[in-house]
């Protein structure tokens, strides 16, 4: 691993221990929020990518028959290390219509034993596939690093239905979100000939499942979510493909789960709107007006949610909005 994301991670840790033990809390999002801006982005490098002359086709097409027939399906870590790497595929019919329909569509079927779950888990999580070529510019990584965390919320939406079958390290999980989070930069959502990256719908597809579960402390779940407000308030490239409408329900329903959330929500809220009238100038730039743009499609999208609590909505309904 870069040792740059090494550390990165080790500070997150060690935040998410602090609030755990109580010790930080007002301050949360600017600690985290300068552990993002400490990030030093490298140049582009070349990637490898999978090919699809070994033998990816006749395995998604053998599984794809075993599952709608009625013969039994097994697969084994070497089928499945196969089709992960295709998870990273430029190709959309491979990676999209192929891999990911046939691993959701073998989970649905009961194909994989839980060890196999587990291990589906932990490969996922891998760095290499997590944080794959995350440090450079926009560029083809994005397909491998958002499909992963895709699957591995229908993964973790799987172990939540069935918590006495599968046993995940839900710590290793959270500090590895956090710190994908802290990371992931690339705001595109469909691209011609290569499909669907939008990697900020699947990292809130994943912050959904985590806060639906039970297995994560509030103190996680409160985490994970002000770390994904710290990021969105620093991305200056335009979110415009559904991202905020599902970040909006995403901190809607878990606003309304405990007031805890609801007051580091509105805590957030309220720094974020302090921030952008102290730096009104840099919406002189394209990346300042993504900013201001990105944050209105978000509060407005928040005010759309019938189920938004009385206390933010009322925020949002008397803040002044600076350059509005």
């Amino acid at each position: 691993m870069d040792e740059q994301i090494e550390t990165l991670q080790q500070h997150l840790q060690d935040l998410r221990h602090q609030l755990h033990a109580g010790t930080v809390y007002q301050s949360l999002g600017n600690r985290i929020g300068q552990l993002i801006d400490g990030v030093h982005r490298q140049r582009r490098t070349p990637i490898a990518l999978p090919d699809e002359r070994d033998g990816i086709r006749d395995l998604l097409k053998d599984v794809s028959q075993g599952l709608e027939g009625d013969r039994e399906v097994h697969l084994t870590l070497a089928e499945l290390d196969h089709l992960l790497q295709h998870l990273r595929s430029t190709n959309p019919k491979i990676r999209y219509l192929g891999v990911h329909f046939t691993l959701y569509d073998a989970l649905e079927d009961g194909v994989f034993s839980a060890a196999q779950i587990q291990w589906l888990v932990t490969q996922l999580l891998r760095d290499d596939r997590l944080f794959d070529h995350i440090l450079e510019p926009s560029n083809q990584g994005v397909y491998g690093r958002s499909a992963a965390t895709s699957f591995l919320a229908t993964l973790i939406h799987y172990s939540n239905d069935h918590p006495k079958l599968v046993q995940l390290d839900y710590d290793e999980i959270v500090v590895k979100v956090a710190t994908y989070i802290c990371l992931e930069t690339d705001t595109r959502g469909f691209i011609n000939q290569q499909g669907w990256a939008h990697a900020f719908t699947s990292i809130t597809e994943l912050l959904t499942t985590l806060g639906d579960g039970v297995q994560l402390t509030r103190a996680d779940k409160l985490f994970l979510m002000v770390t994904l407000l710290e990021r969105f308030k620093r991305l200056t490239t335009p979110l415009i493909y559904g991202e905020t409408e599902r970040m909006g329900g995403y901190l809607v329903l878990l606003t309304n789960r405990h007031p805890i959330y609801e007051s580091a929500c509105l805590t957030a809220l309220k720094q974020w709107r302090q921030q952008v009238a102290l730096h009104r100038r840099a919406t002189e730039t394209a990346a300042g007006w993504n900013q201001f743009y990105n944050r209105r499609r978000l509060l407005d999208a928040m005010r759309l949610q019938r189920d938004l609590s009385p206390q933010i909505r009322a925020y949002l309904s008397s803040a002044i909005d600076f350059l509005a």
